[in-house]
């Protein structure tokens, strides 16, 4: 659930969008009424949103100020002790609201560093270091806290009682703990993790073999069913996940300097990083399940070899891009903008007859992932030697391939994909189509670079740079017909 309710008046939808990207990029989770999905009830999810969000920021401007939503947002915000005023341009505030400290960002334009938006932040760090965690009901509808429920749900302990289910039960805590002790610091030092977490898992398959004929019986009698009323939670889902098939995964290659490609039989899979993955940014998500269509992919980044054909064959816009640290040859060409890449797929379209193009954000993760579900296509834990990182980029034949096949998914070179950024999937297509919105001057780059973090470097994390941008950090590969 967000922790960020923002509140404005439709006219002053762009300031509220610029806020609410500011926010996301200092890694706040912000809900606003724009990521309404389409069949959703306005009011009950706007009220909803409202009384469990732990910080109201209420945006206060000539217009809002006469808006009865934009006021009564404000004042459950006051009453909840949650309410963050915001004046985004010089106005006389609500008289009830007169007295109330409210940060000034009249004169922001999007700076960062701007002295006020820091001072915003500090506002915000400190209302949600204050507010207590969200209930899972609220107040308006008369929901009780979670506490409360899993107190009327405890079951006193037995004294005295002594049995195997006290070992047991003491395994199964610490091995709990070894796991999310580790999931903490997987990014950072995955080497210790891993040996931590093999002892402890045969530990506790030891030690369990022992307890469970003297613990099963103690066990059984101590389960408490919930009562009628309280939700049951439902099994785990199957895996959505669905890995092409592997007599499906032909590659072909149309010239002597194009692209090697792999064609992708489509399937189902969930893009996105799950609300408990560690490092996770708030417009990595909500995740979805998203049907895929038949497409091809090239199994590496775009060579300045492949560039430099383009070029000499007329097209690319006659366009030479410098050459990197490592020279040209099959290093992953860089310092080429969006519209470079779609220079270039237009060359291969031309040449071939075949419709070249840049992968949606949705192609490109689904093939990238190969049919898993973690945090990178390898498994859990960070590895630094399956990622393209170091100083310096690298040829594309010397990176570790996932298991379809396509190579430097993490690291080397960000990667180029045809959507426009939004920051949150709650609109996105459902069918791997991109998102295209008009004017659109921020487009999504993938995969990481050799210089990013482990954090980056994950599957699901995603990055945005204006679309005529061209820097050492970003290449791009291509999609295509099957």
């Amino acid at each position: 659930m967000s922790e960020i309710f923002v509140s404005y008046n439709r006219e002053d939808l762009k300031t509220a969008q610029a806020i609410v990207d500011g926010l996301i990029a200092e890694g706040f989770n912000v809900w606003m009424d724009q990521n309404l999905q389409a069949g959703e009830n306005y009011d009950e999810i706007t009220e909803e949103r409202l009384h469990k969000a732990r910080a109201v920021v209420v945006l206060w401007s000539s217009k809002s100020v006469k808006s009865r939503w934009v006021r009564a947002e404000a004042t459950i915000g006051a009453r909840k002790n949650t309410l963050v005023p915001l004046m985004i341009e010089e106005c006389d505030r609500p008289v009830m609201f007169e007295l109330i400290q409210t940060t000034d960002l009249s004169k922001w334009h999007g700076d960062r560093a701007d002295p006020a938006w820091l001072a915003f932040i500090e506002v915000i760090k400190k209302r949600l270091a204050a507010a207590p965690t969200a209930s899972k009901g609220s107040e308006s509808r008369g929901g009780r806290p979670a506490s409360e429920k899993a107190r009327r749900r405890v079951k006193p302990p037995k004294p005295k009682q002594r049995s195997g289910g006290g070992l047991l039960t003491a395994i199964t805590l610490t091995f709990l703990f070894g796991i999310f002790s580790a999931a903490g610091i997987y990014i950072l030092r995955p080497d210790l993790v891993a040996p931590v977490l093999t002892r402890l898992a045969v530990l506790a398959s030891a030690d369990t073999a022992q307890a469970a004929p003297a613990a099963s019986a103690s066990v059984a009698a101590e389960v408490v069913a919930p009562p009628a009323e309280e939700p049951i939670l439902a099994p785990e889902p199957e895996p959505l996940q669905e890995e092409p098939a592997e007599a499906a995964s032909v590659t072909f290659r149309e010239c002597d300097m194009c692209p090697d490609m792999l064609n992708i039989p489509g399937g189902t899979f969930l893009m996105g990083a799950p609300e408990e993955e560690l490092a996770r940014n708030a417009w990595e998500g909500p995740q979805r399940k998203v049907a895929m269509a038949p497409f091809a992919i090239s199994m590496t980044e775009v060579t300045y070899d492949q560039w430099d054909a383009c070029v000499a064959d007329g097209g690319c816009g006659g366009y030479t891009p410098p050459a990197g640290a490592k020279g040209r040859g099959l290093q992953p060409v860089a310092k080429v903008s969006w519209k470079d890449a779609q220079a270039y797929a237009t060359w291969l379209s031309k040449k071939t007859g075949r419709l070249y193009r840049l992968p949606s954000e949705a192609e490109w993760e689904f093939t990238a992932r190969a049919g898993t579900t973690t945090p990178f296509w390898w498994g859990p834990l960070f590895e630094a030697e399956k990622a393209a990182t170091g100083t310096d980029p690298r040829g594309v034949d010397t990176l570790p391939a996932n298991a379809l096949g396509l190579a430097g998914v993490s690291g080397n070179v960000r990667e180029w994909v045809q959507d426009c950024y939004v920051n949150t999937f709650a609109n996105a297509p459902l069918d791997g189509r991109s998102v295209e919105i008009a004017a659109c001057k921020l487009r999504v780059v993938r995969g990481g670079s050799y210089k990013s973090t482990p954090a980056e470097l994950r599957i699901a994390a995603r990055a945005r740079l204006d679309s005529n941008a061209r820097d050492e950090l970003t290449g791009f590969r291509v999609a295509a017909q099957p």
